[in-house]
């Protein structure tokens, strides 16, 4: 379990440590204690079963559908042999150092996106524009740009601003919109910022908009795990698959004064002395807590606002990039704002284009994805036309409406000062990307999971 240290080695220290302490074992009740409890199998649930496993503690997770993984989800039906698209957790930072370690503990390899050589583009009032350079894009784009803003990257302006600003208070009272404006950022740019960044600048607080974007940008070139996110997760599965309940959705949290009592679907009561709740803040909020919903995390629920997003892929002949003498990008002010090759190629040169719609454009894709394939389908054939093998393939995958997942991930919505959930309340400990430094990122699960288990080998009962 590489990924808790820098290896399994020191991470048995730590335990041992702990021990030494007398912070772990001195409450602890040997072959008595009862084993943890976790709710919700997807990446971040999956590694607190891990770790706690390494430690020697006794574990069983509880998954509501057939499925694990969560909002990781590869999709292999319908396309070439050897392709795959992934409906949720796609990207990983070379910052990501948890999901690096814990991918090499399960001999899974991270690859680069391919980096094709030629021109990026970008879609505006009906023409491809092509440029090497931002300096290159003609002025009818950029006209109104101050200077300092006509040289960088127009895809990444808002994180050009973020990168050199000083750090925020999280009280600070203004939204990103407001913010970016205070640092200089001209009429014309707030059309980039809006197109590009991942959450509305005009809901988020600055200081959360400001960490996020922080993060992104310094976090190096994107890389995916090959062969698809779900190895990362079906591996953890298999591991430890006799301690994995399938099916068993979990109704009710029954809450004690040092045990919980987990009531499933089928009336079955589980009682332990700590909970692992793993669960996206959707679902976390909608079970039914007995004798009533802890405050903290009503209060703490209520201060954040969950994002949706909806991808769609589509199959392409990846030589029509080189052909076009074209980068793997094409960005754009409406949808898709901005499409990526998938690293993999088949036999024949197939490649998976992925697009994301999120804020404004969720509304126009739900509309066309609910007609069906072949309008979603004639929806990116006229938003790229210089693509000629466009084809789609694959399902675009709802985050909002998908009950088993929850959105996508979460923000602080300005007036808000996000000051981060309690990680333990009695014999409950949260777990899950939301409650971490990288919402929405495998990075965060990873992070929220070695909290948690910080949480319980700390205070076992």
């Amino acid at each position: 379990m590489k990924y808790w240290s820098s290896s399994r080695r020191d991470f048995l220290k730590t335990v041992a440590g702990l021990a030494v302490s007398g912070k772990l074992l001195a409450q602890t009740r040997g072959p008595l204690q009862r084993p943890v409890l976790i709710v919700g199998g997807g990446l971040a649930g999956l590694a607190v079963l891990d770790a706690l496993k390494a430690a020697g503690r006794q574990a069983v997770l509880f998954e509501a559908s057939a499925r694990l993984g969560g909002r990781i989800l590869t999709i292999r039906d319908g396309l070439e042999p050897g392709l795959r698209a992934e409906a949720g957790g796609e990207q990983v930072m070379r910052s990501h150092q948890r999901v690096h370690r814990l991918a090499g503990d399960l001999r899974i390899p991270l690859i680069d996106y391919p980096i094709l050589e030629g021109d990026l583009v970008f879609r505006h009032r009906g023409r491809m524009l092509r440029f090497r350079l931002p300096s290159d894009l003609p002025a009818d784009l950029t006209d109104g740009l101050s200077p300092w803003e006509k040289t960088r990257w127009p895809h990444r302006l808002h994180l050009a601003y973020t990168v050199n600003a000083d750090p925020l208070a999280d009280d600070d009272p203004r939204n990103a919109l407001q913010w970016l404006r205070d640092l200089g950022l001209s009429r014309r740019g707030e059309t980039f910022v809006r197109a590009f960044a991942a959450v509305d600048p005009e809901q988020i607080s600055a200081a959360h908009f400001q960490r996020i974007a922080r993060r992104e940008a310094t976090g190096g070139n994107s890389q995916a795990l090959a062969g698809g996110s779900d190895r990362l997760t079906e591996a953890l599965v298999a591991r430890h698959a006799q301690s994995i309940r399938r099916n068993t959705p979990i109704r009710s949290v029954v809450i004690g004064e040092n045990t919980a009592t987990l009531l499933d679907a089928a009336g079955e009561a589980h009682v332990a002395d700590q909970v692992v709740l793993a669960l996206p803040l959707g679902p976390l909020l909608a079970l039914d807590y007995r004798p009533g919903r802890p405050r903290w995390l009503s209060r703490w629920g209520e201060a954040r606002v969950v994002a949706h997003e909806l991808k769609v892929h589509a199959q392409v002949d990846a030589r029509e990039f080189a052909a076009l003498g074209i980068r793997q990008h094409i960005m754009g002010f409406e949808f898709p704002r901005m499409t990526w090759l998938l690293p993999e190629r088949s036999a024949n040169g197939k490649a998976v284009l992925s697009t994301t719609a999120v804020n404004r454009h969720l509304a126009r894709l739900q509309e066309a994805r609910f007609r069906g394939v072949q309008d979603m389908e004639r929806l990116l054939r006229q938003q790229l036309p210089l693509l000629r093998t466009l084809a789609v393939k694959t399902r675009g995958e709802d985050w909002e409406h998908n009950p088993l997942i929850g959105g996508a991930y979460t923000y602080v919505p300005a007036g808000s000062r996000g000051s981060p959930p309690v990680q333990r309340e009695g014999p409950l400990v949260l777990a899950g990307s939301d409650y971490s430094d990288y919402s929405g990122w495998m990075e965060g699960a990873l992070q929220s999971a070695e909290a948690a288990v910080s949480e319980i080998l700390r205070y076992s009962p």
